[in-house]
Order: C-alpha cells, then sequence, then structure tokens
C-alpha cells in the first residue's frame, strides 16, 4: 500500500459537513441587507422542489438570481450548491467565487469556497482562502472540519509538518488520525506515528488502515516481530471483511489485537522500571504471568524472555507458577529456533514439590502439574521430532506415557514415530 495517496479517501471526510452549510438556510437568516421580494419569492418556491432533490427544476428557477449586480449571500448558497449537486463543478465554483468577492467575511461562503477549491486540487488557494476565517468564532463541528480542510491541503502541498502542526494544536478527531499519522510516515517520524496509531487503535481497535500504519511504523523503529504481528492483523481484517466476518476470526483476531495492547502497556510499564529491577528483581505473580504471555502471544519473544529474566525465581517457587513459567519460557525460546534451551526450560516442568495444603488442594495441584508436564513433553517431543532426532523424540513419548492423562496420545506419537523413522531411514 502507498502511504501518501490518500487523496480519495481523505478528501471524502469532507464533504457531508460542509454540504450542510448550503441547502436548506433560513431564508430569514442573513447579515446586511433582507432578501428582495423577488429572491425571496424565487428561493421560496425552489426549496420544496431541493427537499425532493429535484435540482434541475429548482436551479432553472434560481439562476435568474445570479443576473442582479450583488445577489444576496443567500442566494449563493443556494445556487451554487445545487451547481455543484448537478455535476457543474466548474460553474458551481466560479459561483462561490463570485460570492467571495462580495461576501469575503461571511464564513458559510469561505468555508463552501475552499471545499471546491480543494475539489479541484487548488491546495494553495484553499489554505489562503480559508485562513481569512477566525477559528475561534465558528461553532465547534465547523472550526473542526475547517481545520481538517487545511490540513489535508497541506498535506497535497507535502508540507507534512504543517499538517501535524495544525491537526495537534486542537482536540484530535477520530477521523483526524489517518491525516497525522500518515505525515508522520512521510516525514520518517516513526515513534510518533507508532503513538498516533495506538491512539488511533483505542478509538476504532479494527480498523485496517490503523495497523498497516502500525506495521510501517514498527518496521521503521526495528522492530521487525511487532511489524509482523501488526501486519497479520491488518491481513485477518481484510480477510474478515472479505468473508463477512466468520465468527471464530473475530475472535481470534479480538484475542490477537488485546494481546497486542495489554503486552505493549504492561512490559512498557516494566521497561519503566528497568533500573530497579537490576537491584531487586521483580516477584513473579499471576500479573506477571499474564503480561509475558501477552508478550508472547503478540511475537515480543525477546522482550518477553527479557521480562522473565527480571523474575525473581525464588518467588515463582513459592506460589505454585513455577511450572508456568518454564512452560513459557520454552515457548518463547522455541519461537526464538533455540531448540536446546527451549527443551532445557521444558525439562523443569513438572519436578517441584506439590505444596502443602488439604487433599483436596494437594490433589488439584497433582492434576494441574500432570497436564503441564504432559504439555512440555508433548512440546520436548515435537522440538525433537522437528530436528530430526528420533531417538530423542521416542523417549520423550515413551516418558509421556508415564503421565497420568496422556497414555492414549503417547501411543498414538510413537507409533507415529515408528512408522516415519524407518521411511526417513530408505530415503537416506
Amino acid at each position: 500500500m502507498n502511504f501518501l495517496r490518500l487523496s480519495t479517501v481523505l478528501l471524502l471526510l469532507i464533504s457531508p459537513l460542509i454540504s450542510a452549510l448550503s441547502h436548506g438556510r433560513d431564508l430569514t437568516d442573513s447579515h446586511g441587507r433582507d432578501l428582495n421580494r423577488y429572491e425571496s419569492n424565487l428561493l421560496n418556491k425552489a426549496s420544496p422542489l431541493l427537499e425532493k432533490s429535484d435540482f434541475g427544476a429548482a436551479l432553472k428557477l434560481m439562476l435568474p438570481l445570479l443576473e442582479q449586480a450583488a445577489p444576496h449571500q443567500i442566494v449563493f448558497q443556494y445556487v451554487c450548491k445545487t451547481l455543484s449537486d448537478t455535476g457543474a463543478e466548474a460553474k458551481s465554483l466560479s459561483c462561490w467565487e463570485r460570492g467571495y468577492q462580495l461576501y469575503p467575511n461571511q464564513s458559510q461562503i469561505v468555508i463552501n469556497l475552499g471545499q471546491s477549491l480543494l475539489q479541484v486540487e487548488r491546495y494553495e488557494a484553499a489554505i489562503a482562502t480559508l485562513s481569512r476565517l477566525e477559528l475561534s468564532t465558528l461553532d465547534k463541528p465547523i472550526e473542526a472540519q475547517v481545520r481538517y480542510m487545511q490540513g489535508y491541503a497541506y498535506y497535497q502541498l507535502a508540507q507534512y509538518q504543517a499538517a501535524i502542526d495544525l491537526l495537534l494544536s486542537s482536540d484530535v478527531k477520530l477521523h483526524w488520525w489517518p491525516l497525522i499519522s500518515y505525515s508522520q510516515l512521510a516525514l520518517e517520524q516513526w515513534q510518533e506515528a507508532k503513538s498516533s496509531s495506538l491512539q488511533w487503535l483505542a478509538f476504532a481497535p479494527g480498523n485496517r488502515t490503523a495497523w498497516q500504519v502500525l506495521t510501517r511504523s514498527e518496521l521503521g523503529l526495528g522492530h521487525k516481530l511487532e511489524a509482523a504481528v501488526a501486519s497479520d492483523i491488518a491481513a485477518q481484517l481484510i480477510g474478515a471483511n472479505e468473508s463477512k466476518g466468520r465468527p471464530l476470526d473475530s475472535i481470534a483476531l479480538f484475542g490477537q489485537i488485546k494481546a497486542y495492547n495489554l503486552a505493549a502497556s504492561c512490559t512498557s510499564l516494566s521497561d519503566n522500571d528497568a533500573a530497579h529491577q537490576v537491584a531487586d528483581k521483580k516477584a513473579f505473580d499471576s500479573q506477571a504471568l499474564a503480561c509475558a504471555q501477552y508478550a508472547w502471544l503478540s511475537g515480543r519473544y525477546d522482550k518477553a524472555l527479557a521480562f522473565l529474566e527480571g523474575v525473581n525465581i525464588d518467588s515463582v517457587k513459592g506460589n505454585g507458577l513455577v511450572d508456568d513459567f518454564y512452560l513459557l519460557q520454552g515457548q518463547l525460546f522455541a519461537a526464538l529456533n533455540r531448540g536446546d534451551n527451549a527443551r532445557k526450560a521444558w525439562s523443569n516442568v513438572g519436578q517441584q514439590v506439590l505444596p502443602l495444603g488439604t487433599a483436596a488442594e494437594i490433589k488439584h495441584a497433582r492434576q494441574r502439574r500432570n497436564q503441564l508436564q504432559g504439555q512440555a513433553l508433548m512440546l520436548i517431543g515435537q522440538s525433537y521430532w522437528l530436528e530430526l532426532q528420533w531417538p530423542e523424540a521416542q523417549a520423550s513419548y515413551r516418558k509421556l506415557a508415564q503421565t497420568p492423562g496422556f497414555e492414549t496420545l503417547a501411543a498414538a506419537f510413537g507409533q507415529r514415530l515408528e512408522s516415519i523413522v524407518p521411511l526417513e531411514e530408505k530415503l537416506r
């Protein structure tokens, strides 16, 4: 995707509000002279036609009004907009320009002229026109839209910093984030673009374009794994749109987005405490486990390992999370293709003494230990299998067969392996 070709999409965000500034004005709402009888009569006849979207008939009634030396400002708001609605963009622009010459301080004419200039890609003229407005005197929604129009014009002129400064100088609206973040990408302000995309995603977590901006930002920062995860989420969003959002896909996507955001949050907090962790390693509790798991699910393998390295291992042994610690540590090593380290970590699962407690508590702890140990042995066997270390894989499955609840699964893996090994040996 070309991040700098957004003219059509960004311009579409301007049109709806500006359109509302033209038709349907109260014919008594004016500054200066009142509508004369001729103008009032024709506009009143044209109004029902405009309400029925019969623009051609309405235009025939209203065009004679422009033959006056100085038509009322409301005449321009009706006629110029109707010309645009009939597809006569050039005539509409000329109409607004004449209205602007007569009423340079009438904000609705100025704004609509600016809109027309943007439509014909006269960006410098649009900026010059809109700059005449005193934004603080406008209603808040109109002020926001004018600010966006100016930012859009700056963007199209490749004056990216001007667009950023203008839009960030006010309360940022949701539809401003694309313009801000793309301007930051154009200037290779990677960290700023990342921050913008994350703020964008805070309001629109399912926005594919925002995830694409985040992907490019992470690449610019050299964060390849984070970029890969963000790109994967963007790709899933494309697939979800094409398949009209299959429920399971949506659930998986939501989980991945949640993992990405939570990992970014909790590991960032951990980074801020890095100086204290050197002298006093943090305790490993359920919250720390969740953070490390989110970092793993979101593809931050190195960061998750660094997070675990900052853990006081003695604190793990006292709270029943030691097996979770080693299981996750092994999964992180495996994701980084460090098979020996992964198997070493997994071999520690299930080796701890059961905690004290009631008979029911001890039974539950034993069942949980067996479950995690079984998972670890399966992962060890798979790791050896992928590295074509057949005897070691077979030994892991034999040990798995001795783990309560995994006998049938271990036998199936063992039989499958026995059928593969002779074939592999024949092919050598």
